[in-house]
């Protein structure tokens, strides 16, 4: 699609590549596809000691602003909010320099707060992107965060009553959300997957170990409890786990790996730069994402697309992506057995791997390209901008 007339696009994010996880890394890839489509597209979001506060990476102007994060991958309650608050000013700033046809927020907490809290962008047509942690009930297992969301949720409301546009990552997480506000109608629009990077390996595997990946922030919810637990059961000294992220529940799991006498048997490989990400899905044998809680699970496509045979858990978006038996294998949640004997089903049945994992390549091919997201999203601005301003309908028509 291209435009008559340029459109200008401001994205909000407080989370942004290389911080943050797969949200920062959606918005990155929406804002590179919407400059591709002829949009004009700048992104606030929080930057860390040494970046820029602008630059312009692929057609994308980035201005950052400084937050209290805990580190790269944990951004905590305090990054969250320091984001919120030393962006204000800045949007501010943005708003009286340029026009902006629409601001697009991801998350409704805490980046939604600046929807209501800056008086000059309560103007301007606007999307809420909701994304997990930001929907009440998402995560029950997080005390922390069902605490806040029980202390916040009429803020919540009243951020996505007052958006002209309201966007859920999957149709569990549009159901979830419908429970906080019945009345808001809610799109879905998934993840995707730069598939130029993300591609299937075509080396001779290993046929005596059996390696083993997940990538994941090392938080509770991921469920790597359950996994550590499950290679315990198996008993199997040629099964090799790789651990992939960094985040505040590493040094838990570093001590369960070697209360359970598996630690020679993990890996614990820390941050790793995106680009060299699709060699380590290539290395390895089998994909585990064992949540209690999970939006959509960026990690999880990215393991299809590089054509890795899937196990998840049955819980949230994830289950909207793979089928049993049919590209991936589906558990209970918090079952270190039943994730122990979908590793072995896998471990003695190579050809049931290699259906699971042609069938992942040929879904993620169809289905999951940020171009496609990203006109999902272009049409959701077309509408919101013309809903606001019928007399700028032509001008903006696209063609």
């Amino acid at each position: 699609m291209t435009l008559t007339v340029q459109r200008r696009i401001l994205l909000l994010n407080y989370e942004f590549p290389p911080m943050g996880g797969g949200a920062g890394n959606a918005s990155a890839q929406i804002a590179k596809a919407l400059v591709r489509q002829g949009y004009a597209v700048d992104v606030l979001t929080s930057g860390i000691h040494g970046q820029p506060e602008h630059e312009v990476i692929e057609g994308v102007h980035i201005y950052r602003v400084p937050s209290k994060r805990k580190s790269i991958h944990d951004c905590g309650f305090r990054g969250a909010w320091s984001y919120v608050f030393s962006a204000m000013p800045v949007l501010k700033k943005l708003l009286k320099q340029n026009h902006y046809d629409a601001l697009h927020y991801f998350f409704g907490l805490p980046t939604g707060l600046l929807s209501i809290g800056v008086p000059e962008a309560r103007k301007i047509p606007s999307v809420i992107s909701l994304r997990g942690s930001d929907v009440p009930g998402y995560d029950p297992y997080n005390r922390m965060l069902t605490w806040a969301h029980r202390l916040l949720k009429p803020l919540t409301r009243t951020i996505w009553k007052k958006a002209d546009a309201v966007v859920a990552l999957s149709q569990s997480l549009h159901d979830q959300a419908k429970l906080t506000l019945p009345s808001k109608p809610i799109e879905v629009i998934s993840n995707a997957i730069d598939t130029d990077l993300f591609t299937p390996t075509h080396h001779q595997r290993d046929t005596t170990d059996i390696h083993l990946l997940i990538v994941a922030r090392l938080i509770p919810r991921k469920g790597i409890t359950d996994l550590l637990q499950a290679i315990a059961l198996l008993k199997n000294p040629n099964i090799h786990l790789t651990i992939q992220g960094t985040g505040p529940y590493s040094e838990t799991l570093e001590a369960l790996a070697i209360r359970l006498g598996i630690q020679d048997q993990i890996t614990f490989a820390g941050f790793q730069p995106r680009h060299l990400l699709p060699k380590t899905y290539q290395q390895a044998d089998i994909f585990i994402l064992p949540s209690y809680a999970e939006s959509c699970g960026l990690a999880l496509l990215e393991a299809m697309a590089c054509g890795l045979p899937v196990i998840i858990s049955r819980i949230g978006g994830m289950v909207e992506h793979v089928e049993h038996e049919k590209n991936g294998l589906i558990i209970p949640p918090k079952d270190p057995q039943a994730l122990a004997l979908a590793i072995e089903k896998l471990i003695n049945n190579p050809e049931l791997c290699t259906t699971l994992s042609q069938n992942n390549v040929n879904k993620i091919g169809a289905d999951y390209t940020w171009d496609a997201v990203s006109q999902k999203y272009a049409a959701i601005y077309t509408h919101i901008i013309e809903s606001k301003s019928p007399s700028k309908e032509n001008a903006h028509a696209p063609s």
